[in-house]
């Protein structure tokens, strides 16, 4: 097994965080468990790599200007999948009366400013009725995706972790599911950019930045009764986007998902300007993520070495 100098940890941990943040500042993850009892304490060190692959992933993708670190808390529950979000909201201005809000964790990487302090900046709930222990699977090296097949009777886990992420970078907010009526006066970022398409029968939600209008050609039909995703079922209008990330009608088994392009335009669109506009090559996201990850790294060795005086 090659053993790197820390010298050399070093220097290529900075080498390869600063390409793949565009030399500016590097963004890592860190994950926290709630389980107190450790029920689940066979599954962390698998969700935590994965989690954090997903992370690298994501920050590949984002050009951003603080250096900082996104908490991402995981907990258990009586559930059927995963659901996941940003911990806190921030305020971002307001229009014709509504006050609007951006996703604290992509507040929080824009401008290292924690706006719940303390506190977890994202949390993620995994089901615990057999789907962590029998449907998700779990890539031994998840930070190179050409070693490993996902089995076509499991789901990528580290799939399902970037999904939730995106939940938390901006895909969120607060309408009402069926009638997608806002509640009160506020609204997301997301919120803000969501609404009817006159002159459609079925009456669903649409999706009109301006930045993925570009990409997909028209206003993104997002999922009828969880307009948080985009596309829907065979037949429906958006059912190009089945194997999107984001989309909310399934994940299939045996099927790796990555970023798309639209889903990077419906950030930008959000707030999260700095989302590049195009996605690399899977062999450059694999050497930005090995990059991030050498940079975690690298900063953790320079964090032990300091002392209190």
């Amino acid at each position: 097994m090659f053993h790197a100098s820390r010298k050399a940890l070093v220097a290529w941990g900075l080498f390869w965080g600063l390409v793949a943040s565009g030399a500016q500042g590097a963004s890592l993850l860190s994950v926290a468990f709630d389980d107190p009892l450790g029920q689940y304490a066979a599954y962390h060190d698998e969700i935590a790599l994965s989690l954090q692959a997903a992370g690298a992933e994501w920050m590949s993708l984002l050009d951003l200007g603080a250096d900082t670190t996104l908490t991402v808390q995981v907990g258990f529950l009586s559930m059927p999948t995963a659901s996941g979000a940003s911990a806190s909201a921030s305020f971002d201005g307001s229009a014709a009366g509504i006050s609007l809000y951006e996703q604290g964790a992509a507040a929080k990487l824009k401008t290292g400013i924690d706006v719940n302090g303390d506190d977890v900046d994202v949390r993620i709930y995994l089901g615990v009725d057999g789907y962590l222990q029998n449907e998700l699977w779990f890539d031994p090296t998840p930070y190179n995706l050409m070693d490993d097949v996902v089995p076509t009777s499991q789901i990528d886990a580290r799939s399902v972790f970037l999904h939730e992420l995106g939940h938390a970078l901006g895909f969120n907010g607060w309408r009402d599911d069926a009638s997608g009526v806002l509640p009160a006066s506020y609204a997301s970022t997301y919120d803000a950019l969501v609404g009817t398409l006159p002159g459609d029968s079925a009456g669903g939600l649409y999706f009109f930045g301006a930045a993925a209008q570009a990409v997909y050609g028209g206003p993104v039909p997002l999922t009828f009764g969880n307009y948080r995703h985009v596309g829907n079922a065979a037949g429906l209008v958006g059912d190009d986007l089945l194997l999107d990330l984001m989309n909310g009608v399934y994940f299939l088994q045996g099927r790796r998902y990555t970023v798309s392009e639209l889903d990077l335009a419906i950030l930008r669109d959000v707030g999260l300007a700095s989302a590049v506009a195009t996605v690399p090559e899977p062999e450059t996201r694999w050497q930005m993520a090995v990059g991030l990850l050498m940079l975690a790294a690298a900063r953790r060795w320079r964090m032990s070495r300091m002392r209190p005086v």
